[in-house]
């Protein structure tokens, strides 16, 4: 079954119904957008129904939900590609009313959060008017993250609550004028995701393997880097990850990533 195309043009509503429909049993492997991110994954289907789901950092079902939040980005389906071991047992009706619900949350959010590269920091004397605020556990463990330094992502990570979740609460923060959006250099967005990128094929060597990258491409301070010089890194990364990966998935990765910086800038 050739099926392939756009994210764009095809949401994955579409995908889950046709698939659903034909009884198909295969793997759609995505690469999608969702605001600056790009993330890169499968969802797995057997007789139609969906029954495993992967992304980076993310549990099964879970995973399954991000793909609705995909506004773009290529797909295309393998006919018998599929895991040995269902990971995901409820319907796919359950599944899509979940994930469209997520989808207008993460469309509702991004107005206030629209990257997950954001920086934030507390506000040093907040004014509250006359109004008492009261903030809920969630809200308190996300607040203590706020430090000038940690990205909306890592916040998510650390906290435990999702990436869906943390935006809501900082988007709470904003509102409620606890927390203010610290400007920063365009390359301090780009090299958290570059991270992300490489770590999802490398684990916790990517970052070591990306600093020395960039000490050999003559980049001493990453925050006044120019894009030609990250891009030359990505060239020295490529080199030291084919003996690791071997050349045709080094050169995968090293493309995602100079996709990436060329998209951002």
């Amino acid at each position: 079954m050739a099926l392939e195309g756009d994210l764009g043009d095809f949401p994955i509503t579409d995908i889950v119904q046709l698939l659903d429909l034909s009884k198909k049993t295969g793997g759609v492997h995505i690469v999608g957008r969702r605001g600056s991110q790009q993330l890169e994954g499968w969802l797995y289907f057997r007789d139609g129904k969906i029954v495993g789901a992967e992304l980076p950092d993310f549990a099964p079902l879970d995973a399954a939900y991000a793909f609705f939040t995909f506004s773009s980005g290529p797909f295309r389906f393998y006919d018998g590609k599929t895991i040995a071991q269902p990971t995901i047992t409820i319907s796919n009706e359950v599944i899509i009313m979940e994930g469209v619900m997520r989808q207008d949350a993460w469309a509702a959010v991004q107005e206030r959060v629209p990257s997950l590269s954001m920086v934030l920091r507390l506000v040093p004397n907040p004014s509250s008017g006359n109004s008492e605020i009261n903030l809920e556990p969630d809200e308190w463990r996300v607040l203590t993250m706020v430090n000038g330094r940690n990205t909306v992502e890592q916040i998510a990570r650390r906290s435990g609550l999702g990436e869906l979740r943390t935006c809501e609460i900082i988007a709470q923060l904003l509102d409620n004028g606890l927390i203010e959006r610290r400007e920063t250099n365009l390359l301090e967005t780009i090299v958290p995701e570059l991270e992300r990128l490489a770590s999802a094929h490398l684990g916790s060597t990517a970052r070591m393997l990306l600093q020395e990258s960039y000490k050999r491409a003559g980049i001493r301070d990453i925050g006044s880097a120019s894009g030609e010089q990250v891009v030359a890194a990505i060239d020295q990364f490529e080199q030291a990850v084919a003996l690791l990966l071997g050349p045709a998935r080094a050169r995968q990765l090293a493309g995602d990533m100079r996709g990436y910086v060329q998209h951002s800038l």
